[in-house]
């Protein structure tokens, strides 16, 4: 069958083809596919800005561990490319992408991809108008997500203020915790084993949620969390010029897997230091909280309150045992690790007795309980 035509085999041509015979033109997209550019009918109001983001991913690990088809790999590429816009409060438009192939790709391989990426795009609100092909020794996908946002409403990482509390959406090591039970082949029941393998297919933003926040203007800083949580609080405090005070027993975990937690031997803080969970970090004036909360709880969403930001330039966390610990900046990098995330996931496994600087206990939880 023609599926399983390698891209080598079917030349650039037919695999184009193949990918834009899958795409309908947007109302958008002025003169359709088949140009040197895409002409895009994008009108911007006066308080509007662009806001761009390119983001590059590979085989993600749900196709890797077979729990899922190509289309994954193409959900997953625009979601981490999407997840920035949002968080930064923008609506996403418009997105690119260009398929780095190697020359045994077969044409069903690059279909599920793309309908993958199209059909997440949409899920989104926003369209695919371009992209490329090119030939690779490694599979690529490189997504650059387009918006809108408002001047007055957009999310930086910087902006974060003394007193602001330090809000987490969702929950966080589902994702490593599945990969260790599949490495570890830990026994998993059937609620605990869907809830795991769902994190690890469907690693997507909190959309919905995101947007909402945004428009409401409710948080002073905010970024995704897709490197990691204690890499995500070192970047708002960076920008910020600010330091925080973090509460490890806080760090959301989902209730209905803790068993799978204590097998793994992590604690919060460590599973929290994988990322892979693509949720969402803000920076939230005390005040906004309870508007905050009510609008999680209108989407059934959970938001929560593991920290705050202090004038002070130290970021500190208070551990399981109540330990004070300078926070270290453990977060994904992509020249360290192999690029698909596995070497990062081996260093938070390693690091499950490592802890930073211990810092004096009576000046941190005076700091604390001056700001809860």
């Amino acid at each position: 069958m023609d599926k399983e035509l390698t891209v080598r085999q079917a030349g650039e041509r037919r695999v184009v083809a193949e990918i834009t015979s899958l795409m309908t033109a947007p109302s958008i997209l002025v003169d359709g596919f088949g140009h040197d550019a895409a002409f895009v009918d994008l009108r911007l109001r006066d308080d509007e800005l662009l806001v761009l983001n390119t983001d590059r991913s590979g085989l993600n690990a749900a196709y890797g561990l077979g729990l899922a088809g190509p289309e994954c790999v193409g959900d997953f590429g625009v979601s981490h490319a999407i997840s920035d816009i949002v968080v930064a409060g923008g609506i996403p438009r418009t997105v690119t992408v260009a398929l780095l192939l190697p020359v045994d790709s077969t044409l069903g391989f690059v279909r599920g991809v793309m309908q993958g990426a199209a059909d997440a795009a949409k899920r989104y609100g926003a369209e695919i108008v371009a992209g490329d092909t090119k030939q690779n020794p490694k599979f690529a996908l490189i997504a650059t997500a387009l918006g809108t946002v408002s001047r007055e409403k957009r999310i930086r990482r910087s902006g974060a203020r003394t007193g602001d509390a330090l809000v987490v959406t969702g929950v966080l090591g589902s994702m490593l915790l599945g990969l260790i039970a599949c490495k570890r082949a830990l026994p998993l029941g059937d609620r605990a084993r869907r809830i795991v393998e769902r994190a690890i297919i469907e690693q997507r933003p909190p959309f919905s949620l995101g947007r909402t926040i945004a428009e409401a203007g409710i948080p002073h800083a905010g970024t995704d969390i897709s490197d990691g949580l204690p890499g995500a609080i070192h970047a708002i405090c960076g920008a910020s010029e600010c330091g925080a005070l973090v509460d490890e027993r806080r760090i959301p975990m989902h209730p209905d897997l803790d068993e799978l937690i204590l097998a793994s031997g992590l604690s919060p803080l460590q599973l929290g230091a994988a990322g892979g969970d693509w949720q969402f970090l803000y920076a939230v004036p005390p005040e906004h909280l309870l508007a905050l909360k009510q609008l999680a709880a209108a989407q059934d969403a959970r938001v929560t309150v593991i920290g705050s930001v202090t004038e002070s330039r130290e970021i500190a966390v208070r551990h399981l045992d109540g330990a004070w610990h300078r926070l270290e900046r453990i977060e994904h990098d992509s020249f360290a690790d192999d690029g698909n995330g596995s070497g990062h996931f081996s260093r938070i496994e390693a690091a499950a007795s490592r802890r930073g600087a211990t810092l004096e206990p009576q000046h941190f939880e005076a700091l604390w309980n001056r700001n809860f």
